[in-house]
């Protein structure tokens, strides 16, 4: 019974270690009057920023779609698996790169192209974090003035 309740546990500790998201600026399901210089994510355990994949990308949603963090997410969902495994996608992309310069971080940065207009953005990523683990998820937000 001891044998079993230990590897519950360890098993249990294994499946809350995934860099998940914690937080943001802006916030998931925001609506911001200002766009930021960047967008910064929070995750519970440091990733492998070199071995992961952040993008932003503006998404096409009706504005009467822009009150709804639901179906925004639904929107959502078709961009992200078709754009995250893109390469050479910069010009699409609302945003120039990630600036954190640390091999590991729980927090990373993206910096965010000057000029971006009034609209739903998409933060998305792919990361590996330092568990060994990948973890792909993504939120929204809406820019607007």
């Amino acid at each position: 019974m001891n044998r079993i309740f230990l590897l519950f546990l360890l098993l249990s500790g294994m499946v809350l270690a995934h860099a998940e998201y914690k937080s943001s600026t802006p916030a998931a399901n925001a609506t911001i009057k200002t766009m930021p210089k960047t967008v910064v994510v929070n995750f519970s355990i440091a990733v492998e920023t070199r071995l992961s994949t952040f993008k932003v990308y503006p998404l096409e949603a009706p504005p009467e779609a822009w009150g709804s963090p639901a179906r925004l997410r639904r929107l959502a969902g078709p961009l992200v698996r078709q754009v995250l495994p893109l390469k050479n996608d910069a010009a699409r992309r609302a945003d120039t790169g990630i600036t954190t310069t640390a091999r590991t971080s729980k927090t990373v940065t993206l910096a965010l192209k000057p000029g971006l207009q009034p609209g739903v953005y998409v933060v998305m990523w792919k990361n590996l974090g330092v568990d060994g683990h990948p973890e792909t998820d993504f939120f929204v937000f809406v820019y607007k003035p």
